[in-house]
């Protein structure tokens, strides 16, 4: 291969001889990606049965009949999924230097926001089928539910946010690349 006769002056552009990258080392299988999504919604189950054995009105705190034990309640989901995107983040990490990371986060977070809702949702029929309501419910809040909603966003929330910020944490402190 013949190089061009130099004049003196650099090239602009300066001319780049790389190799392209595969499409299969730079994208995730989707096996992988559905098993990303259906663990993390999957554990969805597990949450809302621990949502009712913990909170206020449910299994074995507090007897339902107190209107004032939503709070209490809709926190206990709160911080259960709180842990879960926690938990969620810890196993994505380890992955984030891999081909097509930024596919299994995704399918990580949107699992996630399934698993709240199921959670949610299961929560909320074990109260119906096992709890105890008064005949003559002062306030439809005694009910075993959720008043707060916006608690079902903090498992996707912190799952992301973790993950973005381990990753932005380590990309500042291995500083910029002078690869040629």
């Amino acid at each position: 291969m013949t190089e061009p006769p130099s004049t003196g002056a650099p090239q602009y552009p300066p001319a780049v001889y790389a190799q392209a990258v595969p499409g299969d080392l730079t994208s995730a299988p989707p096996a992988s990606l559905l098993r990303w999504f259906s663990c993390t919604a999957a554990a969805g189950i597990v949450i809302g049965v621990l949502w009712w054995l913990l909170a206020p009105g449910g299994a074995f705190y507090g007897s339902g009949e107190d209107p004032a034990n939503w709070l209490p309640r809709d926190l206990v989901l709160g911080t259960l999924g709180l842990v879960a995107g926690v938990v969620v983040a810890l196993f994505l990490l380890p992955q984030r230097r891999n081909p097509g990371s930024y596919t299994k986060v995704l399918a990580a977070v949107v699992g996630s926001a399934a698993g709240s809702v199921i959670a949610w949702q299961l929560g909320d029929l074990a109260g119906r089928l096992f709890g105890h309501a008064p005949a003559h419910p002062a306030n439809a809040s005694i009910a075993f539910s959720l008043r707060s909603p916006g608690v079902l966003a903090l498992w996707p929330a912190i799952c992301a946010l973790l993950v973005f910020a381990v990753t932005l944490i380590s990309l500042l402190r291995s500083g910029p690349s002078h690869e040629q």
